[in-house]
């Protein structure tokens, strides 16, 4: 059956990786690509602790690509790729598919409810640019391996910003802006960011991010004037509407006039 397969991916690949991957592939509005799902599993300090301690990498920095690619093979016909706007997604094949995906790996609210937030983060870019990321570590295996940038835990000082440091890594994931600029010299020139604009307002409703969900997109201008300029003024409004059922903020309703 279909369960007993992905039960044997999880013994081959890790519990943990593949409840997650494939709950983040099934909860994606439109599916991910094989190197967003990569850079999500990297930003997700539960599937990278799992899979450094499993295989004894010594980079606490992201999960190896081979993983995905393995998935993949595993899954082979089960998982699919769909071009969307010169972009490849990985998708499931069928409807049945993604419901028993969805039962397996999206049935704990709390989980789901985490997730939702770490997508809605990578699609705001919050982990790029440098900016690092807090990763808890249980200290007995990481002192084992020969990492030079972490200091010995026996000599670490009480200070609260010298053991965050200490546990911050970064992700080396991208930045999202809204549209990317071939030239700075001829705005005029640019390719919008359709992975955000189709990923980023779901997750952040799902998550409960409102302040995100307010500044972040809805009241930032960046956002309205990029939706304006390539037509889509109408799901501009549809967006701000949706946006007030979760805020309420009257604001939303001074600015859709």
């Amino acid at each position: 059956s279909i369960e007993q397969l992905f039960y044997s991916v999880e013994n081959k690949l890790g519990q943990r990786f593949v409840f997650r991957a494939l709950g983040y592939i099934t909860m994606a509005k439109a599916g991910l690509t094989e190197v967003e799902l990569e850079d999500i599993l990297s930003l997700d300090n539960i599937v990278l602790g799992d899979v450094i301690v499993a295989s004894y990498l010594k980079n606490p920095l992201r999960i190896s690509y081979d993983l995905v690619a393995r998935l993949k093979e595993e899954l082979e016909g089960y998982l699919i790729e769909r071009q969307v706007r010169n972009v490849t997604l990985m998708v499931w094949a069928n409807r049945h598919l993604h419901l028993i995906a969805q039962k397996l790996y999206l049935s704990n609210e709390e989980d789901v409810h985490q997730m939702h937030s770490l997508l809605a983060e990578y699609f705001l870019g919050a982990w790029s640019g440098g900016r690092k990321k807090i990763f808890t570590y249980d200290n007995n295996h990481f002192t084992s391996l020969n990492i030079s940038h972490h200091k010995n835990p026996h000599h670490q000082q009480s200070h609260e910003k010298t053991s965050s440091d200490k546990y911050s890594y970064d992700r080396q994931t991208p930045e999202q802006p809204w549209v990317f600029q071939c030239n700075l010299l001829e705005p005029d020139i640019f390719f919008v960011n359709h992975r955000k604009m189709t990923e980023l307002v779901y997750h952040l409703t799902r998550s409960g991010r409102t302040d995100d969900l307010m500044f972040g997109v809805i009241m930032n201008f960046s956002w309205l004037y990029t939706m304006i300029k390539i037509g889509q003024f109408e799901k501009a409004l549809t967006d701000i509407d949706l946006a007030y059922s979760y805020t309420q903020e009257k604001e939303l309703k001074f600015l859709a006039t």
